[in-house]
């Protein structure tokens, strides 16, 4: 997770201008909140917090909530306190999602907008998050699903290649993962809209989420201007989002 960190804590200054595929999730996820009958003032641990999309629907649509807003990069932390930071039911800390700190237990609400890609062993993090939670608490996280970038991914298998992006889970996967319980998965299917190729690379990147998949060897020059070109002039690329949600019996 270090070249994870060192990349969204780069991308801090240039995430909220890039990153409008987190903004859509964020309203998904935030549509599901007044679904969960929590009690009035619930306890919320929120992993990776980034700016603060999807933290500040949570103060709008949970505003008897004390919220933990929590990042494993520091300059993202700083960038969601800067925004949100006046609000009194509101701290922040750096922290692992997929290892977090014993102090966050007996929540209420845990939560994330599209982190839990990220963690290295989803099963065991997700167990670890569920673990934290109040006997009547939920665990409730967007992710990209498999289909995500599929464009992208054949515009490389068009010339037998593969591409740097992190390989995604299937819902069967995501569900699978999910401890024992009342376990549940949606899904929604949404376009981004790039200028061009190399625009869609360079909005990943301006967001931090350039992590290449482990072993990846980077395409030549000449295999990455094929691509491109058989991505075509200003792309659309799906986003499959995934809303999963677990509550303990």
């Amino acid at each position: 997770m270090h070249e994870v960190r060192q990349r969204f804590d780069a991308a801090a200054a240039t995430y909220d201008a890039s990153s409008t595929a987190q903004r859509h999730a964020a309203q998904l996820l935030a549509e599901r909140l007044v679904t969960l009958a929590l009690p009035p003032r619930p306890r919320v641990l929120e992993i990776g917090c980034g700016t603060g999309h999807f933290t500040e629907l949570l103060t709008q649509k949970l505003p008897g909530a004390r919220i933990l807003a929590s990042d494993i990069a520091p300059a993202m932390i700083a960038a969601c306190k800067a925004r949100l930071g006046t609000n009194p039911r509101l701290l922040f800390a750096a922290m692992d999602g997929q290892r977090p700190a014993a102090t966050a237990a007996s929540c209420d609400l845990i939560c994330g907008n599209l982190v839990a890609q990220w963690f290295d062993d989803l099963p065991t993090a997700l167990a670890g998050l569920a673990a934290l939670l109040a006997p009547t608490g939920v665990l409730l996280l967007s992710l990209p699903g498999s289909a995500t970038f599929q464009e992208w991914r054949a515009a490389h298998a068009a010339f037998d290649l593969r591409a740097g992006a992190r390989t995604l889970p299937t819902a069967e996967e995501c569900l699978a993962a999910l401890p024992a319980g009342d376990n549940r998965i949606e899904i929604e299917h949404w376009q981004d809209h790039h200028a061009s190729g190399l625009d869609f690379l360079r909005s990943l990147r301006r967001i931090g989420a350039d992590t290449p998949a482990p072993g990846h060897r980077p395409l030549s020059a000449g295999q990455l201007r094929r691509v491109l070109a058989t991505l075509g002039p200003a792309p659309r690329l799906t986003y499959e989002f995934f809303i999963l949600t677990h509550r303990r019996r």
